[in-house]
């Protein structure tokens, strides 16, 4: 029936009901055949009713094109030939009258070809498609959103939504540009620090933290481990370390996120040689990637002179024991023979004397070589007793001390000993240099402190023996001692050639504490061999 007639324009914006059924009033020359048959009464009320609706109709879409005139962005409707059927307004600066006209019509031709591409993809693929162009009328940044009509009767139609993205798109572009200037500011710094690491003597690497394959290196490493500098990269890291497993080791502690600080371990360069490195290693991101940045110091030349320091710490050791036997030898040879006889012939001399008459020639002359002879035998069992105690020789260095601190509390000087020791007895020149370190720190307390009091401290802790000699008396500035006297040389020298070290912590009046650490290391002789 020609009376059911659409106006795409006001139905298309009031929705698909209104699209599909709403109706316009009827011409007056169309009333009497759409409602022939229906008496005066009847068609009048329904002319009436359709008049109130049409205007009902007329109201609501008077106030959708106003609400669409006044939304800041184009709503337009599009053929499949990219004619534009509907537009919701037109700026000043834009075309009069642009319903009816192309999309061509109002950018480059470039511009028309992505536009016309994305609605073209619209009407296939039935979704969505968005695109960004500048508007050559006004220089605006436009955005459209091309979607298709849905529920469109006829022509398939596309609904474009364009937004004036020009202050964004300017905002995006001053952040692209920035981005870009950080960037190329970060690649410069990375371009002097590659040149830094590159020239810097110490062997630098960054390996894949799982394949341990070498992904940099610079030219100090290659040096190191006797590597071709364009081959570094076809390396693996793990072939450089004398035992793998020790690499597997440094994982696990990288893992758990501990920081490698000279931890040092034998490698071996790319010929085969070994190497003593101190390695600094941390957990980085590279190349998108977990690796580990490793830094090594070689240390090679300072092992060796280490090692040969402890090969002559071993030998002076060796020495120091057999310097201790040989005295223990001389003083059992002279006590033994010398001592022996001498006190032999003090006896036979003694018994002669009480058999001779006291008025008879000579008899004061004999007790004179008697009483030399004693006195001589008295001498040397003195120094019988410096040169190896025989309490030391008896009862190790526990029984000395206690022997000594004895002696000098029959002087009237107090000595408060104390000592916790796991060992039963130690090598001969271990065990006489913690009896004489005591000893002349006692002697010096008793000699110069001008105090009545001492305590003496030998604690065994793991595998050292810490010794300490408190003394509360006038105290003495240590460096104002002449360094000529050897009392004070001698625990400090003692203490280096053992491996271990000395401290004197005095200031006048304040008393004197003598600190002695020495290592145990293989002096234990638990099982007493050799005595």
């Amino acid at each position: 029936m020609d009376c059911w007639r659409v106006d795409f324009q006001q139905s298309f914006f009031l929705g698909s009901s209104s699209f599909r059924g709403r109706r316009r009033i009827l011409n007056p020359d169309q009333k009497d055949t759409c409602y022939r048959g229906d008496t005066a009464e009847t068609l009048a009320w329904r002319v009436a009713e359709l008049e109130q609706e049409n205007a009902r109709l007329k109201q609501e879409n008077d106030r959708f094109n106003r609400i669409l005139k006044s939304t800041p962005v184009f709503v337009f409707v599009i053929t499949r030939e990219y004619q534009i059927i509907y537009l919701n307004h037109s700026r000043a600066d834009c075309h009069e009258q642009p319903t009816g006209m192309y999309i061509r019509d109002f950018v480059t031709l470039e511009d028309a070809k992505v536009l016309e591409a994305a609605i073209t993809r619209t009407f296939e693929e039935q979704r969505e498609q968005m695109v960004r162009i500048r508007s050559e009328t006004t220089g605006r940044m436009l955005q459209t959103l091309y979607a298709p009509m849905k529920a469109c009767e006829g022509e398939p139609l596309v609904v474009g939504v364009s937004l004036d993205v020009t202050e964004e798109h300017e905002k995006l572009d001053a952040i692209i540009q920035s981005k870009d200037k950080i960037a190329e500011e970060l690649a410069e710094s990375d371009r002097r620090l590659e040149i830094m690491v590159d020239n810097t003597p110490v062997p630098v690497s960054i390996s894949d933290l799982e394949t341990g394959q070498i992904l940099y290196g610079n030219k100090a490493l290659a040096e190191t481990f006797a590597i071709p500098y364009d081959k570094i990269q076809d390396q693996v890291a793990s072939n450089y370390y004398a035992d793998p497993a020790q690499r597997q080791s440094l994982l696990g502690r990288i893992s758990r996120g501990e920081p490698i600080r000279g931890n040092t371990l034998r490698m071996k360069t790319h010929n085969g040689d070994i190497l003593h490195l101190a390695l600094y290693i941390d957990k980085i991101k590279y190349a998108q990637r977990s690796a580990m940045l490793t830094c090594f110091l070689d240390i090679s030349a300072h092992k060796q002179r280490e090692e040969g320091i402890l090969r002559d710490r071993m030998a002076l050791r060796r020495l120091l024991d057999t310097n201790e036997r040989d005295r223990r030898l001389i003083a059992y040879e002279i006590h033994d023979g010398v001592v022996q006889d001498m006190t032999g012939s003090l006896m036979f001399l003694q018994t002669g004397v009480s058999l001779i008459p006291t008025d008879t020639d000579g008899q004061v002359e004999v007790k004179r070589g008697t009483q030399l002879l004693a006195n001589a035998i008295g001498e040397i069992r003195r120094l019988l007793n410096g040169l190896r105690p025989l309490s030391l020789e008896e009862g190790g260095v526990v029984a000395a001390i206690d022997d000594l601190v004895t002696r000098m509390m029959e002087d009237n000087f107090a000595i408060d000993f104390h000592h916790d020791l796991e060992f039963s007895r130690l090598a001969p020149s271990l065990e006489m240099a913690i009896y004489r370190t005591v000893q002349e720190a006692v002697n010096n307390a008793r000699r110069h402190s001008q105090a009545n009091t001492a305590s003496i401290t030998i604690l065994q802790i793991d595998k050292e023996i810490k010794i300490s000699v408190r003394d509360e008396g006038c105290g003495f500035d240590p460096s104002q001692v002449d360094p000529r006297r050897c009392g004070l040389s001698g625990i400090y020298e003692r203490a280096n050639l053992l491996g271990g070290e000395a401290r004197i912590l005095s200031s006048p009046g304040h008393g004197t504490l003598v600190k002695v650490i020495l290592p145990l290391g293989d002096y234990l002789d638990s099982d007493e061999a050799g005595r």
